[in-house]
This record gives structure tokens, C-alpha cells and sequence, in this order.
């Protein structure tokens, strides 16, 4: 019958503090953002592949480099200012394997490459686009001028307030 709790029922668990106006403290904020940027063949700089953080404030954010077809060079990876230049902070010298690149490790039945870089390898923080100073995630190759390799860029960032 529709309404009634019996003992034979699951047990009920506990969510104040998980739900807002549940006496939790704070500011609820949105979930995870994903973003999928398609991989640029080009191999300079500022032609990367690249994303700017398009929220108003800071982010904390980790990317993720997903080769699908292998390339011939290496990549680099990291936190860089308005989506140009060379960033290695996260990956430095990668190689274009197939697999998920993710600040040093590979996932999957591919060799590790690439030296991890001084950043916490989880998240980072990214000033707000416009800001002109560590607002972007860059990815730069030195595969040929029009790249082999073929793949994508994954970034996932939360919002700070």
C-alpha cells in the first residue's frame, strides 16, 4: 500500500547537511562541467589545442589528453594565459600514444611518458577568462605541421563561487 513504512522497507539513510536549507553550512555550487575540445593537428604553439576558462571567477579544473590514433611527436601540457604559447606544467614531453593522458599517466595498456609536472596532479586553479594570467589549459605537440595524430582534449572544472 502506497504511503506505508514497514520494516521489511531499506533502511532509511541520512542527508541533512547533503541538501540545501538542511542546516548545512556554505554555498551549494554546480557539479563537475565536462568539455570536449577537438584535437588541432597544427603543431604551434598558437595554433594548440586549447581551452579558456569562460566562467567570471576561478575554476579548479584537470584535463585530459584522450589519443585515439598515435602521432609521431610529443605533447605538452599544462595551465597557460589565454589559450597561446607553450605550457608544460602538467605533462612535459609526452609521447602521442594511444590512450588517456592525465598529468603523467597513461590509462591503459599503453607505456607511461611524459615527466608530472609541479601542479597537483587532481585539480588546479584558473583565474577567469580575460584575466590574461593562467586562465587556460594549453596542449602543444611537435608532431608534423598537420599532425597524425588524432584524439581530444577533455577538461573537467568546477566553479569556485
Amino acid at each position: 500500500m502506497a504511503g506505508t513504512v514497514s520494516r521489511a522497507m531499506p533502511t532509511v539513510e541520512l542527508v541533512r547537511n547533503m541538501l540545501a536549507g538542511s542546516g548545512a553550512t556554505g554555498t551549494l555550487l554546480p557539479g563537475p562541467i565536462g568539455v570536449r575540445i577537438a584535437y588541432n593537428t597544427t603543431s604551434t604553439a598558437n595554433a594548440a589545442t586549447n581551452w579558456i576558462n569562460p566562467e567570471a571567477g576561478t575554476v579548479m579544473a584537470k584535463a585530459f589528453l584522450c589519443i585515439t590514433v598515435a602521432g609521431t611527436g610529443t605533447f605538452d601540457l599544462g595551465r597557460g594565459s589565454d589559450g597561446t604559447g607553450n605550457a608544460n606544467d602538467l605533462i612535459d614531453g609526452g609521447t602521442l600514444t594511444v590512450g588517456v593522458h592525465h598529468a603523467g599517466t597513461v590509462l591503459g595498456t599503453v607505456a607511461a611518458s611524459a615527466t608530472i609536472g609541479n601542479v597537483n596532479t587532481d585539480f588546479f586553479l584558473l583565474g577567469p577568462g580575460g584575466s590574461g594570467t593562467n586562465n587556460s589549459i594549453n596542449l602543444t605537440h611537435s608532431d608534423t605541421p598537420t599532425s597524425t595524430a588524432a584524439g581530444f582534449l577533455y577538461v573537467e572544472y568546477r566553479p569556485l563561487g
